[in-house]
């Protein structure tokens, strides 16, 4: 009798399918809310005297901050390569929308009236932040943790604080490095707690436990402008005792006067984040969980069209403010859903590829 051969297994690799963190993404449509209505304020409030209003300063202390900590905690979930080539498809998915809509940007808002097409591109090279400038400085970190993760054979952990203390050290906020200085901390912060989470978890608790106490004690006296008085009282506080300035050797000076402000602006911004993701342990709602989740998948179309959409606001005071919140909200996220998404070129160039 013979017997019939067992059928060979197949050595052909099925392509791994990215698992999706649902709590993330509520939590970034949670944050992309939070741009969107803090752009409102500013845009809509009278005398722009926004920096005056305390829903704008508690937006702002934090919103920016945390969708970079969102994105680091995405990208802990890839199993892509830190390699040239995954350097390569986010400058597709990143640097392409970028430029694209500054280019957009010359024509809809009349620029090219004003600024010659040279100077306008000097403008975005120079000072990122006249585009879109997140969608670049998110790039820079992506660049640096391929970097860090080359060096974590050699040097562990360490890699981490030492790529961002030496970018830190460079003597120049042009070219989107000063705002890699500040966000690269709240980037790496999130892969790493991510990436670690199964560790850390029995801190979690005590973590939020902290921020839910510490973020309306801080937030409270939080400016964008300038400092609170307890923190700029501080630095002759320090002099008095002579310990403003402590010096390693002849070519190093620490001096703690910046420490102290530098130490203040992260707190409030990581309490912040902590904040919300404690507020989102708390809701148990689950409709409220899949809407803000749906909406997370669409924060990149909402972030880069909003603007143009708060010229149809309409009334005065808070009645404009919402108004033009709802509108920008909603017909961004239409564009993006029901246009971009939907013809290939219009989505590889002002989404960078982003599914349907």
């Amino acid at each position: 009798m013979v017997q019939a051969k067992k059928p060979k297994k197949s050595t052909a690799k099925v392509p791994a399918v990215k698992q999706r963190d649902t709590y993330l993404d509520a939590l970034k449509g949670f944050a992309i809310i939070l741009v969107v209505l803090g752009h409102s304020v500013q845009s809509f409030t009278a005398g722009g005297r926004f920096d005056d209003n305390l829903l704008f300063r508690i937006i702002y202390s934090f919103h920016m901050p945390l969708f970079m900590f969102l994105s680091g905690a995405a990208a802990s979930y890839s199993s892509r390569p830190m390699n040239l080539e995954f350097i390569k498809r986010k400058f597709y998915m990143l640097v392409i929308p970028f430029v694209a809509w500054y280019l957009v940007g010359y024509f809809l808002e009349g620029s090219y009236h004003t600024t010659s097409f040279g100077l306008y591109i000097k403008h975005v090279i120079v000072s990122p932040d006249y585009g879109l400038w997140f969608l670049w400085v998110l790039f820079l970190n992506f660049c640096c943790l391929v970097l860090i993760k080359r060096l974590t054979s050699r040097l562990k952990l360490y890699a981490y604080p030492l790529i961002w203390l030496a970018i830190y050290a460079i003597p120049t906020g042009k070219y989107g490095i000063g705002l890699v200085k500040w966000h690269l901390p709240f980037f790496l912060a999130g892969y790493l707690i991510f990436t670690y989470r199964t560790r850390l978890a029995r801190y979690r608790t005590a973590a939020l436990a902290a921020s839910v106490v510490a973020f309306p004690l801080l937030v409270a006296s939080w400016h964008r402008l300038y400092n609170p008085a307890f923190v700029n009282s501080l630095p002759a506080r320090l002099a008095h005792h002579h310990l403003a300035m402590i010096n390693a050797g002849s070519l190093i000076v620490i001096n703690l006067d910046q420490i102290v402000v530098v130490g203040y602006t992260y707190l409030v911004a990581f309490a912040g984040i902590g904040f919300s993701c404690a507020l989102f342990k708390a809701v148990r709602q689950q409709r409220v969980r899949r809407s803000l989740a749906f909406l997370g998948l669409y924060t990149l179309d909402i972030y880069v069209a909003h603007f143009y959409f708060f010229r149809f606001a309409f009334g005065h005071g808070w009645t404009e403010v919402t108004s033009g919140f709802i509108i920008a909200i909603s017909l961004s996220f239409a564009l993006g859903y029901f246009v971009l998404r939907r013809v290939y070129w219009l989505n590889v160039i002002f989404l960078g590829g982003r599914g349907s």
